[in-house]
């Protein structure tokens, strides 16, 4: 959502891990919420990510605080940054030669998409390309691209063929 703003502050993972150490140690998921401050429904999740971690035996026993992992709940993009770095050089190479419209950089994105093999939302497939509003995001994340209109006197490039072009360079690479 391009202006979400959050409601809650960010949970210090410290106290987290010392929380989901403490109910592994014996502390009832109740105790635990209420001595650390922390929501049960947030406990619960992040004990459960942690279930691999529950000593064999019945009888609770300390648990090091640094074996507790605190994984970061949120949405996962569409790219890695790996990914991302790829396709901003991409779209900034094809700019500069051809000038991109934001609909064929769109467009782009969702052939690298089907070239990369990537899960990307149903709408991607339904329109051919990116949503605007990954798209718009994308644009933020990368400042250094900046999209210009292409001369007149530029014929209409085939999307395809420069991709296909691109790949094999960079594979020699």
């Amino acid at each position: 959502m391009r202006n979400y703003k959050r409601k809650t502050p960010k949970r210090d993972p410290d106290i987290l891990r010392g929380a989901v150490a403490a109910m592994k140690s014996g502390i009832s998921l109740r105790a635990a919420s209420i001595t650390f401050g922390i929501p049960r429904s947030t406990l619960l999740l992040h004990r459960r990510n942690n279930e691999t971690i529950l000593p064999d035996d019945s009888v609770p026993s300390e648990v090091d605080i640094n074996d507790v992992e605190i994984t970061l709940v949120g949405y996962k993009g569409v790219f890695t940054t790996e990914q991302e770095a790829v396709l901003e050089d991409f779209l900034f190479i094809a700019n500069d030669y051809f000038g991109l419209t934001a609909k064929q950089a769109r467009s782009l994105a969702y052939q690298y998409v089907k070239k990369a093999d990537v899960l990307c939302p149903f709408s991607w497939h339904r329109d051919q390309m990116a949503g605007l509003e990954w798209f718009r995001s994308f644009k933020a994340r990368h400042p250094k691209l900046i999209l210009t209109k292409p001369e007149q006197n530029v014929e209409p490039m085939n999307l395809s063929e420069f991709f296909e072009n691109y790949f094999s360079v960079e594979k020699t690479e």
